[in-house]
Order: C-alpha cells, then sequence, then structure tokens
C-alpha cells in the first residue's frame, strides 16, 4: 500500500502540470501577441534558414524560438509605430542587432556571413550594379 503512494502521487504532480500549462496556452492564445501565425512564419523561415545555410537539427531547434520571437516582435513594432517612421525604423534595427546576437550564438561563422550577406543583399545589390556601370 505505500508503494502506491508515491505513484499516485505522481499521478496527481502530472495532471496539475497538465491542467496549468492548459491553461497558460489558453491566456497565450488570448493574446494579440501569441496567435498562430507568428508560429507558422518562425517555423517556414527556420525551414527555409536550414535549406540556405544547412542548419542541423540542433541549429534549427535554437533558432525557431528566435525567429518566432524576432516575428513577434516586428508584427508589434509595426503595429505600435505604423504611424512614426523614424521610430519603427529605430526599433526595427534594434531587434534585427539582437537577432543577429542570438544568431551568432547559434551559427557558426559561415553560416552567420552567409545569414547576413542575404539580409544585407537588397541594400548593397543596387549600390554594385550602379558602380559596376559606371
Amino acid at each position: 500500500m505505500c508503494k502506491l503512494y508515491p505513484v499516485a502521487f505522481s499521478l496527481l504532480l502530472a495532471l496539475a502540470s497538465f491542467s496549468a500549462q492548459a491553461q497558460m496556452s489558453d491566456r497565450l492564445a488570448e493574446h494579440p501577441t501569441h496567435r498562430k501565425a507568428p508560429v507558422v512564419d518562425a517555423q517556414a523561415m527556420t525551414r527555409e534558414m536550414t535549406n540556405r545555410l544547412h542548419l542541423n537539427e540542433g541549429q534549427f531547434l535554437k533558432l525557431l524560438p528566435i525567429n518566432r520571437t524576432k516575428l513577434i516582435g516586428l508584427r508589434s513594432i509595426n503595429r505600435e509605430y505604423k504611424n512614426d517612421e523614424a521610430t519603427r525604423n529605430a526599433k526595427t534595427a534594434e531587434l534585427e542587432a539582437q537577432y543577429e546576437q542570438e544568431c551568432g550564438r547559434i551559427l557558426t561563422p559561415s553560416q552567420l556571413s552567409q545569414l547576413q550577406q542575404r539580409n544585407n543583399q537588397p541594400a548593397t545589390e543596387p549600390n554594385n550594379s550602379g558602380s559596376g556601370l559606371g
């Protein structure tokens, strides 16, 4: 009979934990920044990075929440500062710097370089083609 107490106690704790997690996910689902779209977008973004940068599984798992946080942050910045372009640009640049710092902890130097080239490509491409013509 004494051996059943630890098992019963473990089951009770597990049930309480599942209940608390369900309640928390319900609360998060109600919050506007925790909708399903950033999750799906972050998964697609991380899959694309996996293909392009040849990420391993560990890197994928570490980057997924970082990409989700970035997308949620971008949506929040765009919503809060939609009428203030200068502040929106400054906040976006700050978020990008934090994102690159986090990526730097996960990616190899080569992968980080490829990511930075890809992110900066639209800004540098017109200058390169313009300088090549002259």
